[in-house]
């Protein structure tokens, strides 16, 4: 069984392979992944090509400029500050929040109720889906 993978370095859908886990953790085969986002990785055709690109990122100056602006994130009040960086899996695009355990349910419950950062459309649409959970 295969899902659905966004290319993110060509910006294109493509399906993987079998044997492949789900961004959630679970195998793919025997498990309902309908409401798993679609997962972030540059395709195999893409996948050396996006490699040498952020190699050749890491080797460069820093942009100050973004720097600064992900430093100035809104802070997320919900403690995840403290937690072991070695355990986090994922982070939000909004605020500082980082997550230690994902799930449709728990990203939807951060932004419905406590991402200071999330714009009002994307807060809506987690709080519908939320109460539907």
């Amino acid at each position: 069984m295969s899902h659905r993978h966004y290319c993110d370095y060509a910006g294109h859908d493509w399906q993987c392979s079998e044997g492949c886990e789900c961004i959630c953790g679970l195998p793919m085969e025997g498990h309902d992944h309908s409401g798993c986002p679609v997962e972030l990785r540059a395709c195999p055709e893409h996948a050396e090509e996006q490699s040498r690109s952020i190699a050749e990122a890491m080797s460069s100056e820093p942009d100050l400029e973004l720097i600064q602006k992900w430093q100035n994130r809104p802070h997320c009040e919900c403690g995840c500050a403290d937690a072991d960086l070695s355990n986090v899996v994922g982070w939000c695009f909004y605020c500082d929040h980082v997550y230690v355990n994902y799930s449709p349910e728990i990203e939807d419950r951060h932004f419905a109720d406590k991402c200071p950062g999330a714009p009002d459309q994307l807060r809506q649409s987690a709080r519908a889906r939320f109460v539907r959970h």
